[in-house]
C-alpha cells in the first residue's frame, strides 16, 4: 500500500528495462509457480509486502484450480515498476489498491469508497486499457498510531481526541504518509504543519521514536499486524478521514478477452477478504516463520488454508 510518485508515465520506460531484466532472471514459484493447467499461462505479480504476496499467493491456486498455468513473480516491485510492467505485457494481473490507483491518475480521493473504486476502474480503463475486478472490503490504508502508554498520557483513542493536541506533539512519518495527514484539514483541522514539528523517519524506526519519546503520533498502515505486537495502539478515524485502500486484481484487457472466466474465478474471493482476515494470516505467517519456515513456504501455506477454508479450493 504504497503511494505513486507523480511522475509515473514519465519513469515508465527507465522501469520497463528492470522489468525486462527481471523477467529474463526467472522468478520464485512459491511453491505453487507453474501447474498444470491447460486454457494457457497467466503471469501474476506482486508487491514487496506479505499482505501483497498472500493476495498473489491466493490468486494464483484459485487460477491453477481454473485450469490455467501460472507463472507467479512474488515480491516483483513497487507500484510503479508493476504498473509498467503490466502495460508492457510482461506481466498480467496484480493486487493493487484503490487509493494508489487515484494517486497514479492524479484523481483526488472523494473520500467514499464506492465512488473511489468507480473513478478508478474507469480511469485505468480509459488511460491504460486495465480492467480492476471486484474490490474487497479489506482497508490497508493510512492510520495514525500511538503507543498504549501515550495514549493514556493524552487521553485519546481517536483522531478527534487527538485533534486539539497536535500543536503540542511531534509526528513521526515517512515522506509518503505527509499528503494523507495533510488532507486531514479537510475533517479534523489539522495538517502536518500543525505539529509542533514532523520527523521523517522509515516506517520501522518512527515506531522507535514513539518508544524513545522523541515522537509521540506516528503513521502506520491499517492492516499491519505488527502493531499490537509492538504495544502501539491505532487511533480511531472516526471522521473518516483517511481514503480507502481497498484492494483489487488488475488484469490487462488483453488477457481478460481471451480469457473471460478469469474474472470469473477471481471475484469470488473479493467479499472474503476483511481487514481483520489480513491481520490474522499476517500473524499466521509471522508464527509459522519462527518455526523455522521461510517466508514463501509460510505464505502460500496460510494463502491455500485460507481458501480451503473459504470454500474456494
Amino acid at each position: 500500500m504504497f503511494s505513486f510518485a507523480s511522475s509515473v508515465r514519465v519513469k515508465t520506460l527507465l522501469l520497463l528495462a528492470f522489468v525486462s531484466l527481471l523477467t529474463l532472471s526467472g522468478c520464485s514459484a512459491a511453491g505453487n509457480g507453474s501447474g498444470s493447467g491447460s486454457k494457457g499461462t497467466i503471469t501474476i505479480a506482486t508487491k514487496l509486502d506479505t499482505e501483497g504476496q498472500l493476495l498473489g499467493d491466493m490468486y494464483t491456486l484459485l487460477l491453477q484450480k481454473a485450469g490455467y498455468t501460472v507463472n507467479f513473480k512474488p515480491a516483483l516491485g513497487q507500484s510503479p515498476t508493476l504498473l509498467a510492467a503490466l502495460q508492457s505485457g510482461a506481466i498480467d494481473i496484480y493486487p493493487e489498491f484503490t487509493a494508489t490507483g487515484l494517486n497514479a491518475l492524479h484523481i483526488p480521493s472523494t473520500y467514499n469508497a464506492q465512488k473511489d473504486y468507480q473513478n478508478v476502474k474507469n480511469g485505468f480503463e480509459q488511460n491504460y486499457h486495465i480492467t480492476w475486478l471486484d474490490v474487497s472490503p479489506l482497508d490497508d490504508g493510512y492510520a495514525l498510531c500511538t503507543s498504549k502508554s501515550e495514549a493514556q498520557t493524552l487521553n485519546v483513542t481517536t483522531i478527534s481526541q487527538l485533534a486539539p493536541l497536535v500543536s503540542k506533539l511531534t509526528l513521526a512519518t515517512q515522506s509518503d504518509g505527509v499528503p494523507f495527514f495533510d488532507n486531514l484539514q479537510r475533517t479534523y483541522g489539522f495538517s502536518t504543519r500543525s505539529f509542533q514539528s514532523v520527523k521523517t523517519l522509515d516506517y520501522s524506526i518512527a515506531f522507535a521514536a514513539v518508544k524513545n519519546n522523541q515522537a509521540q503520533v506516528t503513521e502506520c498502515y491499517g492492516t499491519d499486524s505488527t502493531v499490537p505486537q509492538q504495544g502501539f495502539l491505532f487511533l480511531k478515524d472516526d471522521k473518516n478521514g483517511f481514503p480507502a485502500f481497498n484492494p483489487a486484481p488488475i488484469v490487462r484487457d488483453a488477457i481478460l478477452s481471451q480469457h473471460p472466466d478469469i474474472a470469473t474465478v477471481l471475484n469470488k474471493l473479493a467479499p472474503k477478504l476483511t481487514t481483520d482476515v489480513s491481520i490474522s494470516l499476517q500473524l499466521k505467517v509471522a508464527a509459522d516463520k519462527k518455526n523455522s519456515m521461510s517466508s514463501a513456504q509460510a505464505i502460500t501455506k496460510e494463502a491455500r488454508e485460507f481458501l480451503q477454508s473459504q470454500g474456494l479450493l
